[in-house]
């Protein structure tokens, strides 16, 4: 559970204004010592962030009248420092509330807080974690005269460490793997897991095992997801399963499958490459384009020009520069508005003894 919030806090953080509207259908199943029926249902919701705040809404519809309807919410916010190239730490707060309808009618809030410190190993990232919750839920209890419900008061804390390093034959792909462990109100929780996860064309995959040492006895953690983006705007998301227990609310295991159509109501075009090379007889033609909407001056420097500013020329909300390099290894960035920037997806990003982040550019021999 905190590999998955704290991944989940990873990505959202590394996005800026984002929304998405999703529909589907999912498919759950019990425990097998859980007396209760499989159930499918038709979902739809939203998620978004923005700025430092992320959120979510959703609700499902059984489609088999033995199950139940529900809904469900997400509110969080995150901060976090550092971590690129360097030591890093990052902070998520969220609260979680959900309602279950008849025929068994279930009621909890939960309030989570995750700590991370990162530190790089070489290519590879040590990863800290701490956790703490509190929550309340409210059960249904036919049998109680008159028939009522039962209230617990919900805790949770705990901690986990974990490596993650890029594979050598796809540095586009991670593995990880790592370890953790709860004490909670139903008691003590262990898990150890191993994953992967990476991007293959328009398709981004991960998968997971995990195995547990719970006050019940042991369970298996097995997950594979994979969503394939479409034309702009448009993803399908899939993701299958046997699902982990919940310290806190201190629910048991259950297989689920589903699939998902999301929409981005505020995707645009793809920017262009940032860095282009075209070799010539002596030399190399580097053409260097960032898409910054509503800057008023951008220009490059680096390595190539001793530090020098480079004024590069708009087009549009594009600008432009293009330089003829000797091949060799330059590190360089931008100088957006009086304001150092080195976009996320520059190639190479390092961080030089001065602690400012830079880009490389690596120019071959013709």
């Amino acid at each position: 559970m905190i590999a998955t919030m704290s991944a989940a806090a990873t990505e959202i953080a590394a996005q800026d204004a984002q929304l998405h509207v999703y529909a589907g259908v999912s498919h759950a199943r019990p425990p097998a010592d859980v007396a209760s029926d499989p159930a499918t249902y038709a979902t739809l919701g939203g998620r978004f962030v923005l700025g430092p705040t992320f959120g979510s809404a959703y609700g499902a519809q059984a489609l088999d009248s033995n199950s139940a309807d529900w809904l469900g919410g997400t509110l969080g916010a995150y901060w976090r420092t550092g971590g690129i190239g360097g030591p890093g730490f990052s902070l998520t707060g969220m609260v979680i509330a959900f309602t279950i309808g008849e025929p068994t009618p279930y009621d909890a809030v939960t309030a989570r807080l995750i700590p991370e410190a990162s530190l790089p190993l070489g290519s590879s990232t040590l990863r800290l974690r701490g956790y703490g919750g509190l929550g309340r839920s409210d059960v249904a209890d036919p049998g109680s005269d008159p028939p009522g419900s039962v209230a617990s008061d919900l805790w949770a804390y705990g901690a986990g460490l974990e490596l993650a390093t890029p594979l050598r034959f796809e540095r586009s792909t991670q593995a990880w793997a790592g370890a953790e462990a709860y004490e909670a109100a139903d008691g003590t929780f262990r898990a150890a897991y191993v994953g992967g996860g990476g991007a293959l064309g328009a398709a981004r995959w991960n998968v997971r095992v995990k195995f547990w040492d719970t006050p019940t006895g042991d369970e298996l953690e097995l997950r594979a997801a994979v969503s394939i983006g479409l034309t702009r705007g448009w993803t399908v998301e899939s993701a299958a399963g046997r699902a982990g227990p919940d310290p806190l609310l201190g629910s048991p295991a259950g297989i689920d499958g589903g699939l998902t159509l999301v929409w981005d109501p505020l995707a645009r075009s793809a920017p262009p490459p940032l860095i282009s090379l075209q070799p010539n007889a002596d030399s190399t033609t580097v053409l260097i384009q960032l898409k910054r909407d509503g800057a008023q001056s951008v220009s490059v420097m680096g390595d190539f020009s001793a530090w020098t500013e480079i004024v590069m020329e708009r087009h549009s909300d594009t600008w432009v520069a293009r330089l003829s390099l000797p091949p060799g290894i330059y590190h360089f960035g931008f100088r957006v508005d009086g304001e150092w920037y080195v976009p996320e997806e520059a190639p190479g990003r390092v961080t030089d003894e001065y602690g400012q982040v830079n880009a490389t550019l690596v120019v071959p021999v013709p």
